[in-house]
């Protein structure tokens, strides 16, 4: 998997967003943010720590696109373009 690069806190939320995910619930600098890809209840992490705020580290979004459901290359498309794929979200 290629690093998806240059994603702060605020870019990933509003990804979630977009794709149907809502704020569950914050734990200092961690917000869990719940959703339903492809008909599954999702959890994913987004961090607002002062080393993350700016920019989530590698681990944070490979285990963001692995606990979303989404494509690594739906984040990618949607940073450029800000496409939504509406056949994911349940």
């Amino acid at each position: 998997m290629t690093r998806l690069k240059n994603w702060d806190a605020k870019t990933l939320k509003n990804f979630l967003k977009d794709y149907g995910f809502s704020e569950c619930e914050t734990k200092g600098s961690h917000m869990h943010m719940v959703g339903k890809i492809d008909g599954e209840d999702r959890i994913v992490q987004v961090i607002f720590s002062h080393k993350e705020r700016d920019c989530q580290s590698n681990k944070t979004m490979r285990m963001a696109v692995k606990h979303s459901g989404i494509k690594q290359e739906y984040f990618e498309e949607w940073k450029a373009t800000r496409k939504i794929h509406n056949e994911l979200i349940s």
